[in-house]
């Protein structure tokens, strides 16, 4: 019976770890590579396709299946367990092509011991007199995959971490070995060897883990890092060189203090100065509150609705000293109203109609956010207007991402009537563009009202200069990016990517 039962928990555990592995690898794929279901896609493809080799080889271990399976398990934990450390490493070390194929390989190696897993342990339990033991074992391999999906996105993604996720399961899967071994195999005192020289060299990483850390971000950053944390939703690093204070989003960063302005003066005061009489103004993204500080200069403005999906974002705004300094306490005005949600689910369900809508939200790098620049979403956008209102987005870096400015251009186009690009120069981003669309025509000759006097870049000159474009920057031929074909993800990788410029430092 206790046979059973441990063969049954090893199954189990068999199931669990294999996912995890899964889900780590291509997450942490997704953040260095981007396009998330590209990643996935290829990663699942690669996982289930060494699986089934493994499956097949797993016919020539049939002899002692039990201690090929003790084998397997500390020959998994370590590549498991090392597989993020080892990404991690390969990231600020080797180029994209050979990151892809180096994670392709470890992969291809975890599927491959993983799919020698299920028939060692049917091959086992016949050993025992395992009853239908074919779909025991499967049933129990799957609920163990169940569990890992379950864990992986509500426990050890937000509370863990990637890094150290893998390392923890690595050891489970060790651990499993080493009781099996204790239990079936007492007397193979190499095998326990193995076991504990394999747990030795996962621990060793686990209790440096801080410190490699600490390398790898100071790697990636540059900056001394003054807040570290993972979300459910994601990474958000905070760096402080002098009076210079960057955020980091999934290691992109969203701002430099020293010249945010530069950013959000014109995102902002462009549509608020061309509307006759703004009051109710939404923010998409912005949690962190720098664009609702620039519409607090509107006395006019009655009602600021600042939508994030990452209550997070909210908390440091509120809270955070030095979010609170650069937002002058944005967060904390009473006529800004802080609502935790998706974006694009927020214009689907929310009611209300505005003056004027801020579309201040990251680069499309993955699927998640080329959403919120999709014709659909624009048509939401469109559709809580009220008919004199106003939108804007941030469209991009407009000469090294041409074709993703020239995307969110053109699928404006397909939806507002009237649509007007511009664009300023941000030192820590580059020559960065703007769209505003309206139902109505824009006449930037006739602003309605004066820009605010405190103001640290935008005067009258910069505002007119903001329409006028170089020679060299023109509006693409795109493909209109939609729900159902996200083709600016594609534009923004290959734009990135022709001009190999790192997307730590070059985006938004």
């Amino acid at each position: 019976m206790r046979k059973k039962i441990l063969l049954s928990f090893a199954v189990f555990v068999a199931g669990l770890c294999s996912i995890v592995y899964e889900l780590l690898v291509s997450t942490t794929a997704t953040y260095f590579l981007g396009d998330g279901v590209r990643q996935f896609s290829i990663i699942i493809g690669i996982y289930l396709f060494s699986m089934g080799i493994g499956a097949f080889l797993s016919k020539f271990l049939t002899k002692m299946p039990l201690r090929f399976f003790v084998h397997i398990e500390f020959l998994l934990g370590l590549i498991g367990g090392i597989s993020v450390p080892l990404l991690y490493f390969l990231f600020v070390n080797v180029n994209s092509i050979t990151l892809q194929i180096l994670c392709l390989v470890i992969i291809f190696i975890i599927g491959l011991l993983t799919g020698m897993e299920v028939p060692l342990l049917t091959f086992a339990s016949n050993e025992v007199d395992f009853k239908n033991n074919l779909s025991n074992v499967l049933s129990l391999d799957y609920i163990g995959g169940l569990l890992a999906t379950l864990l992986f996105p509500f426990i050890l993604l937000p509370f863990v971490g990637l890094f150290y996720s893998s390392l923890i399961f690595g050891i489970f899967n060790i651990v499993l070995g080493l009781v099996l071994n204790h239990f079936f195999l007492k007397k193979s005192k190499k095998t326990l060897f193995l076991g504990l020289l394999s747990m030795t060299v996962l621990f060793a990483i686990v209790f440096s883990g801080g410190r490699l850390l600490k390398i790898w971000d100071d790697a990636i950053y540059k900056n001394p890092i003054v807040l570290n944390t993972q979300t459910p939703y994601q990474k958000i690093v905070v760096t402080k060189k002098q009076e210079d204070i960057r955020l980091y989003l999934n290691r992109v960063i969203q701002f430099s203090s020293a010249d945010e302005y530069r950013y959000h003066e014109p995102l902002v005061h462009v549509p608020l100065t061309l509307h006759k009489n703004p009051k109710s103004v939404l923010i998409l993204g912005g949690g962190e509150n720098l664009a609702s500080r620039e519409v607090l200069k509107y006395p006019s403005v009655e009602k600021i609705d600042v939508v994030d999906i990452d209550s997070t974002m909210f908390h440091l705004a509120k809270n955070n000293s030095f979010f609170k300094e650069i937002n002058q306490g944005a967060a904390l005005n009473k006529r800004v109203n802080l609502i935790t949600e998706d974006a694009f689910t927020f214009l689907y369900n929310y009611p209300n109609s505005y003056d004027v809508i801020i579309a201040d939200l990251p680069d499309p790098v993955n699927e998640a956010i080329a959403r919120l620049y999709s014709r659909q979403f624009f048509l939401l956008a469109k559709a809580k207007l009220k008919e004199d209102g106003l939108f804007v987005t941030q469209s991009g870096e407009i000469y090294f991402s041409n074709s993703v400015f020239s995307c969110i251009n053109n699928t404006l186009k397909d939806v507002f009537e009237y649509k007007l690009p511009y664009h300023n120069y941000i030192p820590s981003f580059g020559d960065w563009g703007f769209v505003l669309a309206s139902r109505n025509p824009i006449d930037i000759t006739v602003k309605k009202r004066n820009l605010p006097q405190n103001l640290q870049f935008l005067t009258d000159e910069q505002y007119q200069m903001a329409f006028l474009f170089p020679k060299d920057i023109e509006i693409a031929q795109t493909q209109k990016n939609t729900l159902d074909s996200p083709v600016i993800l594609n534009y923004f990788l290959e734009d990135w990517n022709k001009w190999k410029t790192d997307l730590q430092s070059g985006t938004k």
